[in-house]
């Protein structure tokens, strides 16, 4: 039985998205999978509750942009408790096309994750798309590491990582005056614009890019 006041909760949320009947089958099927007792969920259970549910959403909720909101309004229930690690990550190498692709999507799903809104979602993954595209037209391979923040403050974290030739004049390229026959510039430039921070430095063995998006 689902009886409990944080039950109801997590019930009212979910009805917004599904039908009563499929809440609470998903709810049912979640706590059990996680080892929770339905009827009885304290403070701190009811966080792990949140924290399965997000990881299970994915599922059952394809639309990205409704499943943040999702989980958005179940983290005003219980904020999941930070992590005692600082990230946890996801690493994509990039060599082709599809892989700009795939990072694109895996950044999107993490933000949704986290709980960004549809609008901050795309500005994470287009960011992300353009430093993985920078890769692939100026170092041919690299590498993107996307890490949810959940110390001090919660949030996206991406490093984009190769070991090409680097960027001969980083700040003339940042100023927006540098324009290569590709766009090099407007993708780094642009990028910096969508996230909350970014940080980017090169040499001769290679360029990292260092960028992060919190959550309002």
């Amino acid at each position: 039985m689902l009886s409990t006041e944080g039950n109801s909760a997590l019930l009212d949320v979910l009805g917004q998205y599904f039908s009563g009947s499929l809440a609470r089958a998903l709810l049912t099927s979640t706590l059990r999978r996680a080892k929770l007792d339905g009827g009885a969920l304290g403070a701190h259970s009811l966080a792990e509750a949140v924290s399965a549910l997000e990881r299970a959403l994915p599922m059952y909720l394809g639309d990205t942009g409704r499943r943040g909101e999702c989980i958005a309004q179940l983290r005003r229930i219980a904020p999941v408790p930070a992590s005692p690690s600082a990230t946890t990550s996801t690493v994509i190498q990039v060599r082709t096309a599809d892989d700009v692709s795939n990072v694109c999507e895996v950044g999107r799903d993490i933000a949704c994750q986290v709980g960004f809104p549809h609008v901050a979602q795309t500005k994470i993954a287009t960011a992300i798309a353009e430093l993985a595209r920078n890769i692939l037209l100026y170092a041919i391979a690299g590498e993107v590491r996307i890490a949810i923040l959940e110390a001090s403050r919660r949030g996206v974290e991406v490093t984009a990582v190769d070991q090409g030739p680097g960027i001969a004049d980083l700040e003339l390229v940042m100023t927006g005056q540098y324009r290569s026959r590709t766009g090099m510039g407007m993708g780094l430039r642009g990028a910096k614009r969508l996230m909350d921070e970014f940080e980017i430095t090169s040499s001769p063995k290679g360029t990292r890019v260092l960028a992060r998006k919190y959550l309002a």
